[in-house]
């Protein structure tokens, strides 16, 4: 659910064509059965790669929101954002595209260390921990793991530094 509120939000900006709408489905359709044989033979490694692949993205929309407060994306400086974004992630109704990236890796940084969670033996669950709001997650990205979080079941994992 939460990856099409990502995609619907895009979707917004750029009003794909039908065939690009085709491509994306065709590409999900044969990543979700591939994905679907290789979890049931190793889910360890599905969620370790998954982790892998939300530590790019929020590497990917931290390097994009840096662009952006530079000016070096202009055309998104001033647009708004989609009620589609607005609505889900409870936005003032006077965003920019600058709110919605933002939102958005502060998603990831909590499937990233969700899906590397998983991946431990320790009998951790991710969601029984307190999480920061958006706000606080949006001005720090990179967490450290401790130790002896595992053992302890530390709930603060943010280190305040930024990439």
């Amino acid at each position: 659910m939460l990856k099409d509120i990502h995609d619907l939000s895009s979707f917004k900006l750029h009003q794909p064509s039908l065939f690009f709408h085709a491509m994306i489905l065709g590409a999900q359709g044969v990543f979700y059965n591939l994905f679907f044989f290789a979890s049931g033979s190793s889910p360890k490694t599905c969620h370790r790669f998954v982790g892998h692949l939300e530590e790019e993205a929020v590497v990917t929309y931290t390097h994009c929101i840096q662009e952006m407060e530079a000016g070096r994306v202009p055309e998104w400086s001033d647009m708004p954002a989609p009620q589609i974004a607005i609505d889900y992630w409870r936005l003032p109704s006077d965003s920019k595209m600058l709110d919605v990236i933002c939102s958005v890796r502060s998603d990831e940084t909590t499937h990233r260390f969700v899906n590397h969670s998983y991946n431990t033996d320790a009998d951790v669950n991710p969601f029984a921990m307190r999480e920061p709001d958006m706000h606080v997650k949006e001005k720090q990205v990179e967490f450290k793991r401790r130790k002896d979080m595992y053992k302890s079941r530390m709930i603060s994992w943010y280190s305040g530094e930024r990439r």
